[in-house]
């Protein structure tokens, strides 16, 4: 992508990030998936108050004083910075995703066969796996400055094992099974939210947390692959998972 056209997705991207208001999480799900949260409105699910059994055992909930839909964290949302970290975030997730979905592959008939009932087929179908050979995934360009603005512990993309571009799961070493799993779990969250508030979530999430790892939309995929490697014969639909947290306002 050249700087010119970068420049331009950067403000279509920030343009939509500044219609942000603060309605709710939830009624933002329920216009745009009706049926699917259907459910939800008649009480057929777990208050987020109530606990979850597959939340990181000794963490109450993210970022401690943050309350979800507070005023104080909507205003970090508001922050021309935070949109900007927003655009950014999401600029390099299409860019990245564009560029290893060409030498990408469709998931084979034994990832496939492990990983059906816990995926729906058409998200099975969409998703691409690329395996890094003698290389490793950039940092994104972004980071420099994002430390010299007092950020950090930001992760390191190089040393991770795998990352998830959109639909594009991008592995710097050996895939495994359980890792796949990991990266189709954003795939997941992507596909619900859509780009743009997945990266909102991710670094709201991140200022919030101060940790890569207990970012809600992280810590969640960690405790579903979790959930997978102890019993990888039970299926559960992580997308029944992925929506039921949205519904409550976790991410």
């Amino acid at each position: 992508m050249s700087i010119k056209k970068g420049e331009t997705r950067l403000s279509e991207i920030l343009k939509q990030l500044g219609a942000i208001t603060e309605a709710g999480t939830s009624e933002a799900a329920k216009k745009r998936f009706p049926r699917q949260t259907a459910r939800y409105d008649k009480g057929q699910h777990t208050a987020a108050t109530e606990g979850d059994p597959f939340w990181p055992a000794g963490v109450d909930s993210p970022g401690g004083h943050f309350v979800k839909g507070s005023p104080r964290l909507f205003s970090r949302r508001s922050d021309p910075q935070v949109l900007d970290a927003i655009a950014k975030v999401s600029l390099y997730l299409q860019v990245q995703r564009d560029h290893y979905y060409s030498i990408g592959v469709p998931l084979n008939s034994q990832w496939r066969s492990k990983l059906q009932g816990f995926y729906s087929e058409s998200l099975l179908d969409r998703v691409r796996i690329v395996e890094l050979k003698d290389r490793r995934v950039d940092n994104p360009w972004f980071y420099e400055e994002a430390r010299a603005k007092g950020i950090h512990n930001l992760p390191d993309i190089a040393h991770k094992v795998a990352v998830t571009f959109l639909d594009v799961v991008v592995f710097n070493q050996k895939i495994t099974q359980r890792d796949l799993f990991h990266g189709l779990v954003h795939v997941a969250q992507v596909n619900l939210m859509g780009e743009e508030r997945f990266a909102e979530l991710f670094v709201t999430g991140f200022l919030q947390a101060r940790s890569y790892f207990l970012v809600p939309l992280k810590a969640h995929a960690f405790a579903l692959d979790t959930r997978y490697a102890e019993d990888p014969e039970t299926r559960f639909s992580v997308e029944d998972e992925v929506m039921r947290w949205e519904m409550q306002d976790r991410y």
